[in-house]
């Protein structure tokens, strides 16, 4: 193989990669942006694929976000690509921080609709999760499934203005770029 390894890293070693980049945390968050911002396409397509994949990184099913990622982008006619780099967000990092975001906003809402669900002993939470019935885990994945839509549209929204705006004046300043290499190779 051309790109392989001599020695192979060990376990340990690829963990370590994976929780800390070689590089950084900064070096792999500049990489995806530039990634992002060089996906071929219009700035509004880029916004709602990154958009449609973050707002679907707040909801509780894991496992799915990727294949619904790919049916909301198509939908609303987004870079799928972008959905992808968008659903990224929600990772082993931040998911404990969006599973109380969305427990506690969905708590919240229902909480003004008087139907308050029961207290969580988030301790039970992970084995509830695991190993219980459908009926058992309801009321813990009622306010998450709540909680999830203001979230999602809230930093949907936030990343929809985000990326339409870095997109674009990225795209702007390379036409310009490639305008003047154009006219310095054609002597014009």
């Amino acid at each position: 193989m051309l790109f392989r390894r001599r020695r192979p890293l060990r376990f340990h070693q690829k963990l370590n990669h994976f929780m800390w980049p070689k590089g950084g945390w900064s070096r792999a968050i500049r990489y995806y942006s530039k990634r992002l911002l060089r996906i071929s396409g219009s700035p509004h397509s880029i916004a709602r694929g990154f958009a449609s994949g973050v707002a679907l990184a707040m909801t509780p099913f894991i496992g799915f976000h990727y294949l619904l990622c790919f049916v909301v982008a198509f939908v609303v006619r987004g870079n799928l690509l972008a959905a992808v780099l968008g659903t990224t967000i929600g990772n082993p990092l931040t998911f404990p921080l969006i599973w109380v975001a969305t427990y506690e906003t969905g708590s919240l809402v229902l909480g003004w609709f008087g139907m308050s669900p029961e207290p969580l002993d988030f301790h039970h939470l992970s084995h509830k999760l695991l190993t219980e019935s459908w009926r058992e885990i309801w009321p813990v994945v009622e306010p998450m499934l709540v909680g999830a839509v203001p979230l999602a549209l809230m930093f949907g929204g936030l990343s929809y203005v985000l990326v339409y705006i870095a997109a674009k004046s990225f795209q702007s300043s390379r036409r310009q770029r490639f305008a003047v290499r154009r006219r310095t190779l054609h002597g014009k």
